[in-house]
């Protein structure tokens, strides 16, 4: 499923599915960061990640030890980490399953960044990687997802 109204929330007072929150949300103070909230949903954030992801095969052993699509997958990651972590107030994280052979990658920023990275249609980082990730024998089911993104 992709978020698509994550897009406009520059403009959240126009949207009617997203809503600012907050303590002073319509108080008339300013918030130093935006937050949204989807619908009367109580699903506050101000946060939202890209999420990269493929199946891996598994190695001769049957597990991710010694699986050569998801060392491949991790050779790329590597080769585009210093271009991700440039993208404004970026944090990147790795998230690998040997049960479910899962790789993914998300790319976690303030709304406000997202926001332009999103208006860019992600690109030229986010085509690259995933024509990359596609060319890597062993890997299927690519797929990427927009999500909201908090630590409580």
């Amino acid at each position: 499923m992709k978020i698509q109204p994550i897009l406009a929330l520059t403009s959240l007072t126009c949207a009617s599915a997203f809503a600012p929150v907050g303590a002073d949300a319509g108080k008339g103070k300013v918030s130093s960061s935006l937050r949204a909230e989807i619908g009367s949903s109580g699903v506050a954030f101000e946060h939202v990640a890209r999420e990269w992801r493929c199946k891996y095969s598994p190695g001769p052993s049957g597990g991710p030890g010694d699986s050569d699509s998801l060392k491949a997958c991790q050779s790329l990651l590597n080769e585009y980490l210093p271009k991700l972590k440039a993208l404004p107030k970026a944090q990147i994280t790795r998230q690998v399953c040997g049960g479910c052979l899962d790789f993914k990658v998300s790319i976690t920023q303030p709304l406000e960044e997202h926001g332009a990275w999103a208006e860019a249609n992600y690109e030229p980082l986010e085509s690259e990687f995933m024509d990359k990730l596609k060319k890597i024998e062993g890997t299927s089911l690519h797929e990427v997802q927009e999500i909201t993104f908090e630590a409580l």
